[in-house]
Formats: C-alpha cells, structure tokens, sequence
C-alpha cells in the first residue's frame, strides 16, 4: 500500500472534475442533438428533411455546434484525442460539424 500525498489527492479530485465535466458536457451534446433531430421530425412529419432556413433550426445547430466544441475541448485538454470516433458516436450531422468553433451568442436564444 503506497502512503498518498498531497499531490496524489489534487491529482485524484482534478481527474474526477475532468470526468465529472466530460459527462455533464456529453449530456449537454447529446440534449442538443436530440432537440435537433426532434425539431426536424416535428417538421417534416417523420422524415429527416427540414427546412434549413428556418430560423429556429439554425438557433437549434449553433447550439448543437456549440455543445459539440466544449465536449470536444474539454476531451481534448484531459487527453482524449479520437474526436473523430464521438462524431461518429453520437451521429453528428455534418452542418453541425461545419459550424464547430464557429462563434455563438446564447443571446441568439431569446
């Protein structure tokens, strides 16, 4: 049995905040993928075209981007480096792919 020293605990908490984080931001992505997909369901009465000219359907994707972007960095600063494979996961469509980084206002919301 190894004695744990200071260093030990703070590393132990920053790991199980970076896990805490990733979960709850994953959550966040998933939420805003789902309110997608159900916008464009709702919308197209079952079928998976919507009309993207819509301007809730737009607010709906810079959110989805969004979400994708903190998930994605927050992954990557605690050493997950397969983003490719979480697009793949969680079905991201490529136009919120596209608009990943892309600056965005929750302003945008109202």
């Amino acid at each position: 049995m190894r004695l744990r020293t200071g260093l030990d605990v703070l590393e132990y908490e920053i790991r199980q905040e970076q896990a805490a984080t990733i979960g709850r931001l994953a959550q966040e992505l998933r939420d805003a993928l789902d309110a997608l997909d159900a916008f464009d369901m709702r919308g197209s009465s079952g079928k998976a075209a919507a009309d993207t000219g819509d301007p809730q359907r737009a607010r709906l994707v810079d959110a989805a981007a969004y979400a994708l972007w903190n998930f994605a960095v927050q992954r990557e600063c605690s050493g997950f480096r397969e983003t490719d494979q979480v697009l793949k996961d969680y079905a991201v469509p490529a136009e919120v792919r596209a608009k990943i980084g892309a600056i965005w206002s929750r302003e945008l919301d109202s």
